[in-house]
């Protein structure tokens, strides 16, 4: 059979197949058409977009995931740690408690129970650090305003600024600037500034021995701290800074005005720079009695001896006499247990003590009232700090005066 019949024969076939097919109710198949060359890569593209949208979503998902984890886990850490913090108040009350009632010792000094550094305690997954300071064996920014004695000036003079009859001592907030009970000195005529104070002068003293290259002086800059705290608005020399001066600054601010709550706020006085303040913080503190301001001289250290130097300086009768070597030989030479008295002190210094004046003796002490206790806390990579300041009364009680938290 030639090629031309098979042919042939096939197509019969298929349509009777068809027909046959079309009879029995099946069709069939109808053939896709085919997609254009431009057309190809369209449903490849398509997926691949979904796909990368889907892969979007589920990073940001698992980010956000990740950081409120992380987030809930170091909110419950610093809670955590916050509440250890506070237990170790509660023992560091205890402990100064025990310390003082367990001993007949009037004195406080640095051979005592309570006088430990950075004691350690472990935590589960972190752990916790805690030591105590006695607070008097640092200057108290507090006391630079309060004068001991009136000026040159005054009399019966209602006007006057302090002397005479009208000390300025129930004036709080006026224009004097008399002793008592004032924050301010007494004035002088001759110049038409206010007297340094005792506290001005210590201040400035302290800061030439810290930092002795500094263009500024030192009694300079302890008359603009004078000025942050009285709570007058009248400048105390020509040196002082009161709110006319910090609101003509860039971003203006206003002075205190009152007592100092942090010895970081030296920091916005004028001309006081970070690496000054960073000498500083070692020697200064902050009380809220403007009226403490003896030094402990049992529990100061060879460190601050600068600060005794600077006390005893300021109220000596010659001040060539005794040298900041003379002071750092009588605290390497104290004994153990401490003096027990401040003549004892003194007689470390042989003649020379007598040009010790009695402003100078009357800040030295033997004795303290407030201590701090400064902890640190880490659980996991939460860490938190806190300094706590407690007062003691005359029956050994500690009771929490403040309680700070942040860096160290």
């Amino acid at each position: 059979m030639s090629r031309w019949c098979r042919t042939k024969l096939f197509k019969l076939g298929s349509q009777l197949l068809n027909n046959r097919l079309s009879r029995n109710g099946f069709t069939r198949k109808t053939k896709l058409p085919k997609f254009g060359q431009r057309q190809k890569g369209t449903v490849l593209i398509t997926v691949v977009l979904i796909a990368a949208f889907v892969i979007v979503l589920v990073v940001e998902a698992s980010k956000t995931i990740t950081y409120q984890k992380q987030l809930s886990s170091n909110l419950i850490n610093r809670d955590q740690a916050y509440s250890y913090l506070l237990g170790m108040e509660e023992l560091a009350k205890i402990w100064l408690k025990k310390a003082f009632e367990n001993t007949k010792e009037e004195t406080v000094h640095l051979n005592q129970p309570w006088a430990q550094d950075d004691i350690t305690f472990p935590l589960d997954g972190g752990g916790m650090t805690a030591s105590i300071r006695d607070m008097q064996s640092c200057f108290n920014l507090n006391t630079i305003a309060v004068a001991s004695t009136g000026g040159e000036r005054g009399g019966n003079d209602p006007n006057a600024r302090g002397g005479g009859n009208n000390p300025g001592g129930n004036n709080p907030g006026g224009n004097t600037r008399g002793g008592g009970n004032n924050t301010g000195g007494g004035f002088n005529s001759a110049t038409g500034a206010a007297n340094e104070t005792p506290g001005q002068k210590i201040l400035g003293q302290l800061i030439r021995k810290v930092n002795d290259k500094t263009e500024i002086s030192g009694d300079a800059l302890a008359t603009a701290v004078r000025d942050w705290i009285d709570e007058d608005t009248i400048e105390a020399g020509p040196d002082g800074a009161e709110d006319a001066y910090y609101q003509a600054l860039e971003f203006p601010y206003r002075t205190a005005n009152g007592l100092i709550a942090h010895e970081s706020e030296l920091r916005g006085i004028k001309d006081f720079s970070q690496p000054l303040y960073n000498l500083l913080r070692p020697h200064i503190c902050v009380l809220p009695d403007k009226d403490i301001n003896q030094i402990n001289v049992n529990t100061i250290t060879a460190e601050s001896a600068a600060l005794l130097f600077a006390v005893i300086d300021a109220g000596a009768t010659n001040s060539r006499s005794i040298t900041l070597a003379d002071v750092s030989s009588a605290i390497s030479n104290r004994p153990e247990e401490g003096y027990e008295k401040v003549d004892d002190f003194l007689n470390e210094f042989g003649e020379k003590k007598n040009d010790i004046g009695e402003s100078a003796r009357g800040m030295l002490e033997v004795k303290s009232s407030y201590f701090q206790m400064s902890a640190k806390a880490e659980i996991g990579k939460t860490r938190v700090a806190m300094k706590t300041l407690f007062k003691k009364d005359d029956e050994n009680n500690f009771k929490v005066v403040s309680r700070y938290f942040g860096r160290e």
